[in-house]
């Protein structure tokens, strides 16, 4: 049984695994092109944890199951695309949001306002003028960013699945900024990557609600890359902590 461990560097909350990172981290050793990961309990980082591969990945830390990876499918519609954000608009819906300071994991790898560029993701995005319900931004990933072996991208120029997902994971759930009070963890997220992300190049992240019932919210995100076409797509489920979580 092969063995995976989670390095420090990509946490999420703190002392615990980022979701995005580690779901496609699994989903890689899964043949299909859309897989589902479901996240049943905080990984670990700097432990050493079992991986079982049958069709399936299965990520055990002793006994316990940890996250499942498995084939899926994804029938996600992009509602942008008639009319997507210009670069300048999606930046500009970020830079229109006030400073990150109350972030809950500001470590966090994915979208942590304390990692430095190159070495964590720093997603963001923010509401549309005008279409309120749909929330954007712009990622630039790097060649610094690295795979899930830990090395930087690969000389082809293009990001690392791992890193993909990574980068549809945090902006899933800011649109449920005021809509969800206290932090949020991400239960499930299911992705397909149509197409290269290439380094060093703008591409546009998008983020909408798909609904919400008590603590279980279901959000969506993409990636338009520099051609104008969505390279990834994304279904999530976060929930709520309660209060005394």
């Amino acid at each position: 049984m092969p063995g995976l461990t989670v390095p420090a560097r990509f946490c999420g909350p703190p002392g615990t695994a980022n979701g995005g990172w580690l779901a496609g981290t699994l989903a890689a050793l899964v043949d299909a092109p859309t897989v589902s990961v479901r996240l049943r309990r905080p990984v670990p980082l700097e432990r050493p944890l079992a991986v079982r591969t049958d069709g399936t990945a299965e990520l055990y830390d002793g006994a316990e199951l940890l996250a499942r990876a498995e084939p899926s499918s994804l029938d996600l519609g992009v509602p942008a695309l008639a009319s997507l954000p210009s670069l300048p608009e999606a930046a500009a819906a970020v830079e229109a949001l006030p400073l990150w300071e109350d972030h809950p994991f500001p470590g966090c790898w994915g979208c942590g306002p304390e990692r430095p560029a190159g070495d964590g993701l720093r997603t963001r995005v923010g509401p549309l003028p005008g279409r309120p319900e749909l929330w954007a931004g712009v990622w630039r990933p790097t060649a610094e960013l690295p795979a899930a072996s830990g090395v930087a991208a690969p000389a082809s120029g293009v990001a690392a699945p791992e890193t993909v997902w990574a980068a549809l994971d945090c902006p899933s759930f800011m649109p449920l900024t005021g809509r969800t009070s206290g932090p949020n963890v991400l239960g499930t997220i299911t992705a397909r990557q149509d197409r290269p992300v290439p380094v060093d190049a703008d591409s546009v992240l998008l983020a909408w609600v798909l609904g919400r019932d008590g603590r279980r919210s279901t959000t969506a995100s993409a990636l338009v890359g520099p051609d104008g076409e969505v390279a990834a797509r994304a279904q999530a489920v976060w929930f709520a902590l309660p209060p005394s979580a």
